[in-house]
């Protein structure tokens, strides 16, 4: 990041813009399954955060979902959409995707229309060494 330019969060009548959308993989660092999908408008270490430290049960997902998370160490991937892409058709057809086919398969069991968005993501989960979703992985 150019420190020169900085970045520029907009809060327009109490409220912050979030300025880019992304959806981001909770991975046991222990067993490598998959613990939570999600998908946010806003920095996926905002959102980290919040759903290991809120006391709201609708913020603190991962709390809220995931058994024994505060006795596991997990590594969030986070995966930048394109312009335009919507979040929670991205989320789903990836939920579906690993289901179907589990993150180290080379192609999907059925043509989720999202195929661009899903298939970069499901490679970097594979590279990382991510493996199946667990039960509570997808809420």
């Amino acid at each position: 990041m150019d420190p020169s330019a900085p970045r520029v969060i907009s809060v327009r009548r109490g409220h912050v813009q979030p300025t880019r959308s992304s959806l981001y993989v909770l991975i046991d660092v222990d067993t490598r399954a998959i613990a939570y999908i999600g998908g946010a408008g806003f920095d996926p270490e905002l959102r980290a955060y919040l759903h290991v430290e809120s006391e709201d049960p609708r913020l603190a997902r991962v709390r809220a979902t995931v058994p024994r998370y505060d006795e596991r160490d997990f590594d969030v991937l986070a995966f930048e959409l394109p312009a335009g892409a919507d979040r929670s058709a991205a989320k789903q057809a990836l939920i579906q995707r690993l289901a179907e086919s589990g993150a180290h398969a080379g192609e999907a069991a059925a043509e989720d229309g999202l195929r661009d968005v899903t298939d970069p993501i499901v490679q970097g989960i594979a590279r990382y060494g991510g493996g199946a979703l667990q039960d509570s992985a997808s809420p």
